[in-house]
């Protein structure tokens, strides 16, 4: 039996991706149509042939029609001015048709949009979204193509633009509800509406047609915030309760960052009775609460399966120490995020130099600044009596360790990590106390105390170079072709280091027992 192919339009978007999967889980070939080069990538890994069309190019569309069953059109637009609507909704669509009848396509699937017979009826369908979906309904109809139009109303599910955006909302701590909140709506679960769409493809009898394409529950927007609360809630994800502010439709664009058009989308008041659509295209409609757990549950990332035990937040200074630690730990399959913490009269070529690291390595950098944390020595020259100051090994800070790596911790258990790498070398366990293995034994054992209670994952740290020797971790950074070029050790912040300080003098020496040239001082002459 020879295989079904279809073309979709607008590819890359929302209704695109999804439909374009699970036609491919069912055997389908699909010919995916898209307008910019950087998303042609994502969807030929998916398993679709790409077609590039940048303006509904005929011979273009031709082409990518060529041996199709049917079209469906998802590369309408929402928001735009007078020409854009014209251009993209309306010749556009001309476009897609003439290249349908050259390519002898037997049907074309359209989603409109749920109220669009009510153009220039009532106040909220009056704008040009629908007046460009109008036409296209219209067009479509003289076309003398067989077609079935969708009149869809709130397509919510995995990757919706709607109830992420009233979870972002809710966490921010304030959810802005245009108008009074209760005007009805009917909105549908994404995998129901691509069943929808495919079903038409198939469907012989019914062509021709227009569907409304609903949810089985009437619900209003102060219902779905309250829904998507109460499910936040069930899955775990404990916030304050917000507060709820209604704003007028004519603050909403502003004040919601949305166009005007998609505030009069919000003002539609239909609720038709779907069972027509269901009962001809052969599906059943999913509960609202399915869609909701669905969208909420790939927005915080509660399906998101990932390996926490090779996951870590890699404290990185720049220097060759941790520098050797983050190659190391990405050589281990680690996934490194590396946390740089800013601290008063820290080297500026030090920082510059984690930032190359990480952009080096392409890994996440965190930077934290701490603007209270000083230096002993400055603390002491600022006229207070500190004790600590006197004999204290050159570049000491109070409690670093003990606040570095709590900081860790934190972004430890923010990230859902289980390790700690930090770069301390056996010579730092003999110069600072908090560089030895029982202060880490001690700390762990206090980070892991601090988890809530349903919490069970546990921290560890991880020190992989802590018995060796600054020479020996120059020849495993060379080993790990480390760029030693985009290090900084100096304590000073000079155009090239000043190969007095102790940390400079540490790393000359441990180039000259490995009888290397260290590149940092030919890269700053």
């Amino acid at each position: 039996m020879k295989k079904k192919k279809i073309a979709i339009t607008g590819a890359n978007g929302y209704l695109g991706m999804g439909t374009i999967k699970k036609a491919l889980s069912q055997n389908w070939d699909v010919n995916a149509i898209v307008r910019r080069n950087e998303v042609i990538k994502e969807l030929q890994l998916l398993g679709s042939k790409v077609f590039l069309v940048k303006n509904f190019e005929i011979p273009s569309l031709t082409e990518a029609f060529e041996n199709c069953t049917a079209i469906l059109h998802f590369a309408n637009i929402v928001c735009g001015s007078k020409e854009i609507f014209e251009k993209v909704n309306i010749q556009g669509l001309k476009n897609i048709l003439e290249a349908a009848k050259i390519a002898n396509v037997s049907k074309i699937i359209y989603p409109s949009g749920l109220g669009v017979d009510k153009y220039n009826i009532v106040e909220w369908a009056k704008n040009e979204y629908f007046r460009s979906k109008f036409e296209a309904e219209k067009i479509l109809k003289q076309a003398n193509i067989p077609y079935i139009i969708f009149r869809p109303s709130y397509i919510v599910g995995p990757h919706d633009e709607l109830i992420p955006e009233i979870i972002n909302q809710i966490v921010d701590g304030e959810v802005i509800i245009a108008g009074d909140g209760n005007i009805p709506m009917q909105p549908i679960y994404l995998n129901d509406a691509i069943t929808a769409f495919l079903s038409a493809t198939s469907e012989e009898r019914h062509i021709n047609r227009i569907y409304d394409l609903v949810g089985p529950q009437i619900i209003t927007m102060n219902d779905l915030v309250e829904l998507v609360i109460k499910k936040l809630s069930q899955f775990g994800f404990n916030v304050p309760r917000p507060k709820i502010t209604h704003i007028s439709y004519e603050e909403a664009p502003e004040k919601l960052d949305i166009c005007a058009e998609m505030v009069d989308v919000m003002r539609c008041d239909l609720t038709p009775n779907g069972n027509i659509t269901t009962n001809d295209l052969g599906f059943e409609l999913t509960p609202l609460s399915v869609a909701i757990d669905a969208a909420i549950s790939t927005k915080i990332g509660t399906n998101i399966k990932f390996n926490t035990k090779k996951r870590a937040i890699l404290l990185l200074s720049g220097g060759i120490d941790s520098a050797t630690a983050l190659y190391w730990g990405i050589n281990q399959g680690y996934e490194i995020i590396a946390l740089s913490l800013l601290y008063q009269w820290r080297a500026k070529n030090e920082i510059t130099a984690a930032r190359k690291l990480t952009e080096l390595t392409n890994i996440k950098l965190i930077e934290v600044p701490f603007i209270f944390m000083q230096q002993a020595t400055d603390l002491k020259m600022e006229g207070y009596p500190i004790p600590s100051v006197f004999q204290a090994p050159q570049g000491f800070i109070p409690m670093r360790n003990l606040v570095f790596y709590s900081v860790a911790a934190y972004f430890a258990e923010t990230y859902g990590c289980e390790l700690i790498i930090g770069g301390h070398i056996m010579k730092d366990t003999s110069t600072f106390p908090d560089a030895r293995p029982k202060f880490f034994t001690d700390l762990i054992s206090l980070i892991n105390d601090s988890k809530h209670a349903s919490d069970k994952t546990r921290v560890h740290f991880l020190l992989p170079l802590i018995n060796l020797t600054k020479s020996e971790v120059i020849k495993l950074g060379k080993e790990l072709n480390l760029p030693f070029e985009f290090t900084w050790s100096c304590y000073g912040d000079f155009k090239k280091p000043c190969n007095e300080c102790k940390p400079c003098t540490d790393r000359k020496n441990a180039f000259l027992e490995n009888d290397l040239d260290d590149p940092t001082f030919k890269n700053n002459e």
